[in-house]
């Protein structure tokens, strides 16, 4: 594959027409204004602040808590994972030791 050709998508990529971007899954959120990806539409509504038709803007993902993901299609942002069920996870895992 030469420089100027473009690797192969997976059948189930969905497509960006005006940036160009791709992911896969259904539950996905792409920004049409700011071309971000999201892992899931909370994610999404969450980087959206003011008011619908006055002042309404996309904010820096990272500056309202939102995690950057790298995936094969390039990065995405999702709602932190909550820590504590990772924890109780380990800790059974160490008891059933």
């Amino acid at each position: 594959m030469s420089d100027t050709q473009e690797p192969q998508l997976p059948y189930t990529a969905i497509r960006h027409p005006q940036c160009g971007q791709w992911w896969t899954g259904p539950s996905r959120s792409h920004c049409p204004a700011c071309c971000r990806t999201f892992s899931c539409d909370s994610a999404a509504d969450r980087h959206r602040q003011g008011r619908f038709g006055i002042d309404r803007q996309c904010v820096d993902p990272a500056t309202i808590g939102l995690v950057a993901v790298t995936k094969p299609w390039g990065q995405m942002w999702q709602n932190p994972g909550d820590s504590s069920v990772w924890a109780k996870s380990r800790d059974a895992d160490q008891a059933a030791a």
